[in-house]
C-alpha cells in the first residue's frame, strides 16, 4: 500500500510540475502566436483601410461619371429645344413683320361724320395719327395738323389762339372733319372704341380686307411667338430639372452606398483593432507571466485582465468627466483616480500577487463589455492552438 501511495504521489507531482525549460519554451511559444497574431491584424487593418479608400473613390467616380452624364444629356436637351423653336421663333417674327408692314401700308381710315356723335370719340381721337404736310418746305407748325391726334410735339398755328388742351399730346390745330382720312398704329388697331367706330361704319379704312388680315395676323403671330417663348422656356426648365434630379439621385445613391461602407468598414475596423489589441496585451501578459513559469497559464490570465483593467481606468482617469462611466464597481472619478494610480504603481514593479489584488478591487467592470469579450475569443482559440491549453477568464 505504501509504494502504491508513492507512485501516486509522484504520478501528481509529474502531472502538476512544469519544468523551467518547458515553460521557458511555452512563453516564447505563446510570444511567437501573439506577435503573428498583431501582426496579422495590423496588416488587415492596412488592407482594409485602402479597400475603403479604393471604394469611395468608386462611389466617387461614379459620382462623377453620372454627373458627366446628366450635364452633357442636359446639353443636349438644351440643343434639341434650341433647334425645335429658334427656326419657328425666327419664322414667327418674319411673318409678324410681313404683317406689321403691310398693316403699316393699309392703316389709313377715312372718318364720318358718325363718328362725331359717338359718346367716347376723343378716345378715338388720341389713337389717330396725324396727316403729313403735303409742303415741301413747310414750316414745322405745318408737320402736324389736327388738335387731337397721337403724334408727339404738337404746335399751335400763328395766330391760333386756342388753348384747348383736351389730349396731354395736343396743343392747337384744327379739330378732325368728316372725310378726313387718318392712320393708325398697329398697337391701336384692337383698341375696343376703335373697332367700335369701325362696325359702325364711322370709320371705314381704305382697304378694309387687308386691314383686317393684317391686324389679326400681327395678332396671331404675337400670341404664336409668345406661346413658342414659353415653350421653349419650359422645355429648357424641364432639361435643367432633369439633370438636377439624375445628379440629385446619384448623390444620394453614392450617400447610401457610403453609409453600407461605414458601417461595415467601422464593424470590421473595430473587430481588428479589438484583435490587435487583444494580441498586444497578450503579448504583455506572456512577458509578466514568464515571471512565475510554473503557473504559467494562470499568470497569463491575471496579467492580461490586469493590463486592461489599467487601460480602461487610464482612458476614464485622462479624459474629461462627462457621467457616461457608471460601473457598478467604479462609481467615482475619484475612486478611478486612485485604482488608475494603483496600477501604475503595479505595472512599474509587477508582481502576480499585486496584479491579482488590483484585479480583484477593479472587480469586473471591464472584463464584463462586450469589447473584451469578443476581444478575448481571439486570444483563448490562439493560445489554445499555440498550447493546447484552455485558459479560464
Amino acid at each position: 500500500m505504501r509504494k502504491v501511495a508513492i507512485l501516486i504521489a509522484s504520478a501528481l507531482c509529474f502531472s502538476t510540475f512544469v519544468s523551467p525549460a518547458s515553460a521557458v519554451t511555452k512563453a516564447t511559444t505563446v510570444t511567437t502566436a501573439f506577435k503573428k497574431m498583431a501582426l496579422t491584424a495590423s496588416e488587415s487593418l492596412g488592407s482594409l483601410e485602402l479597400k475603403y479608400e479604393s471604394d469611395i473613390d468608386l462611389l466617387d467616380q461614379a459620382l462623377l461619371e453620372a454627373s458627366r452624364l446628366a450635364d452633357a444629356n442636359y446639353d443636349q436637351d438644351l440643343l434639341s429645344a434650341t433647334n425645335t423653336f429658334a427656326p419657328q421663333i425666327a419664322s414667327a417674327n418674319i411673318r409678324l413683320e410681313s404683317a406689321k408692314e403691310l398693316f403699316g401700308s393699309n392703316s389709313k381710315l377715312t372718318i364720318f361724320q358718325g363718328l362725331f356723335t359717338y359718346q367716347n370719340a376723343d378716345r378715338i381721337y388720341s389713337l389717330l395719327i396725324c396727316p403729313d404736310s403735303t409742303l415741301p418746305n413747310g414750316p414745322d407748325w405745318m408737320e402736324i395738323a389736327k388738335r387731337y391726334c397721337t403724334n408727339v410735339n404738337n404746335k399751335p398755328r400763328p395766330g391760333d389762339i386756342s388753348t384747348k388742351t383736351n389730349s396731354k399730346n395736343t396743343v392747337g390745330g384744327e379739330d378732325w372733319q368728316a372725310k378726313d382720312v387718318a392712320s393708325i398704329q398697329y398697337i391701336n388697331a384692337d383698341n375696343q372704341y376703335l373697332q367700335f367706330a369701325i362696325t359702325n361704319g364711322w370709320l371705314v379704312p381704305l382697304n378694309p380686307l387687308v386691314f383686317d388680315s393684317s391686324r389679326i395676323a400681327i395678332k396671331t403671330e404675337t400670341a404664336n411667338i409668345s406661346s413658342l417663348i414659353q415653350q421653349n422656356g419650359k422645355a429648357r426648365t424641364a432639361a435643367l430639372e432633369k439633370r438636377d434630379k439624375a445628379v440629385s439621385l446619384a448623390t444620394k445613391a453614392r450617400q447610401d452606398s457610403i453609409e453600407l461602407i461605414d458601417n461595415a468598414f467601422n464593424k470590421a475596423k473595430a473587430n481588428l483593432e479589438n484583435q490587435e489589441l487583444a494580441a498586444n496585451l497578450a503579448l504583455t501578459a506572456a512577458k509578466r507571466a514568464a515571471k512565475d513559469p510554473t503557473i504559467f497559464d494562470t499568470a497569463f490570465v491575471i496579467a492580461y485582465k490586469f493590463d486592461y483593467n489599467q487601460r480602461k481606468l487610464d482612458e476614464i482617469a485622462d479624459a474629461a468627466w462627462t457621467g457616461d462611466w457608471t460601473y457598478r464597481t467604479i462609481d467615482s472619478i475619484i475612486k478611478v483616480n486612485k485604482l488608475a494610480i494603483l496600477g501604475d504603481g503595479v505595472s512599474k514593479k509587477y508582481t502576480l500577487k499585486a496584479a491579482k489584488a488590483f484585479n480583484e478591487k477593479v472587480g469586473n467592470a471591464f472584463t464584463n463589455e462586450v469589447d473584451f469579450r469578443s476581444a478575448l475569443k481571439f486570444v483563448v482559440a490562439t493560445y489554445k492552438q499555440t498550447t493546447k491549453v484552455s485558459l479560464k477568464f
